[in-house]
């Protein structure tokens, strides 16, 4: 069986990984797998990942496209006569499509919908509020009974999608993501925790006792990074050992840049870029800092529970079924800064509290399985695959 991957970002984030994990596993399973998405310098890394997975990569240029933004029905029509056109050639048995937001790849959605291709379409970010004309939601539940099963990641992200597109719930399947958890890395013995937290600090150039408050996302606006440069200051007056470290590259990275010298601590903040050793970053870190604006379902909370790793995070859209408040972590309003610094802070000067909490959140894992997720989505292929 032929399965494609058809992704329209021009970055590598959550949404794209959870596509190369679903496509590396069908790989493995035996399907034929191929994966067409923009070629760009933001995509280099991940298009040599698939690839490296025995995957069949196309460039594609189907670019995200705000449908909301279109002044015409012919703005999008290059897109999708490129989608068409590929479509026509690769000769799919399923497609799945992955939706960075609800409102974008409008000329892929319709292509597969005329074509009557079975296509899973996951839609991985869900902003609280945006709406859509009622043309355009037509043509929405158009293609979506043209042979597309629509997955929600998230019971928040299903809710969303149910209010934006007037569906009922069990029109919707709902498919959590899911994380690897690295057995090497979770099943540390205290002796191989203490080396990878030394290791890691002298590769940073940092002290022996420097508490590393870690952050994993985009260095994108929804991300909330822009939150913490104004409080950094308090919190290393009273605890100096402190180093912000941020992994993730991003569009607001030069103006981030600009805000942390505005506030005056350079000294106090790592930006990291990209890294493929995440694993031994949370178990080198302190506390894991999170204060998006809004979610899918974001892998990179899921690891830190998964590791044990105490957290602080923002009570946006999924992330209370991810944490529950003072019980396996610690949750504030989205863009309160005085909450989330009084957060920071109690955190801080608590460390056995939040430590407990930790080790309740890692329960939570288990529903945020990797092989869970790769099972379901292998079913719905199946299903898809046996209506053409």
């Amino acid at each position: 069986m032929r399965l494609l991957f058809l992704l329209s970002s021009t970055i590598r984030g959550g949404a794209e990984e959870h596509a190369l994990t679903l496509a590396w596993a069908a790989a493995k399973k035996g399907w034929e797998v191929h994966a067409a998405f923009p070629q760009c310098q933001e995509t280099a890394s991940l298009i040599e990942d698939f690839q490296t997975a025995g995957i069949n990569y196309h460039p594609l240029n189907i670019a995200d496209t705000n449908v909301r933004e279109l002044k015409k029905v012919g703005d999008y029509l290059p897109q999708l006569a490129r989608t068409i056109a590929f479509l026509l050639k690769i000769k799919a048995d399923v497609i799945q499509l992955n939706l960075s937001y609800p409102d974008r790849c409008l000329g892929p959605l319709i292509a597969c919908g005329l074509l009557k291709i079975p296509t899973a379409v996951v839609f991985q970010l869900v902003p609280p509020q945006f709406s859509l004309t009622p043309t355009i939601l037509k043509v929405y539940d158009w293609a979506r009974a043209r042979n597309q099963q629509w997955i929600a990641i998230s019971n928040n992200n299903r809710q969303l999608l149910c209010d934006y597109f007037k569906l009922s719930q069990d029109q919707l399947w709902f498919i959590y993501n899911g994380t690897k958890i690295e057995s090497n890395f979770i099943n540390c013995t205290p002796q191989e925790i203490a080396e990878i937290r030394s290791q890691v600090r002298q590769e940073l150039g940092l002290s022996e006792d420097s508490k590393l408050l870690l952050t994993v996302g985009r260095l994108s606006a929804q991300k909330g990074y822009h939150d913490l440069p104004p409080i950094i200051a308090s919190i290393v007056n009273e605890f100096p050992q402190v180093k912000f470290v941020w992994v993730g590259e991003g569009e607001e990275r030069d103006s981030l840049v600009k805000q942390i010298k505005k506030y005056g601590v350079e000294d106090s903040v790592l930006l990291l870029g990209y890294r493929s050793d995440i694993p031994r970053l949370l178990k080198a870190a302190d506390l894991f800092v999170f204060p998006t604006y809004f979610e899918g379902l974001p892998f990179a909370p899921i690891e830190a529970v998964a590791h044990s790793l105490p957290m602080v995070t923002s009570n946006a859209s999924s992330l209370p079924e991810i944490i529950e408040d003072k019980v396996s972590g610690l949750l504030f309003e989205v863009g309160n800064r005085d909450r989330l610094q009084e957060s920071l802070l109690w955190a801080l000067r608590n460390p056995e509290s939040m430590q407990e909490m930790a080790r309740n959140a890692e329960q939570q894992a288990r529903n945020f399985s990797q092989e869970k997720m790769i099972q379901a989505y292998l079913d719905i292929w199946q299903k898809l695959a046996s209506r053409a």
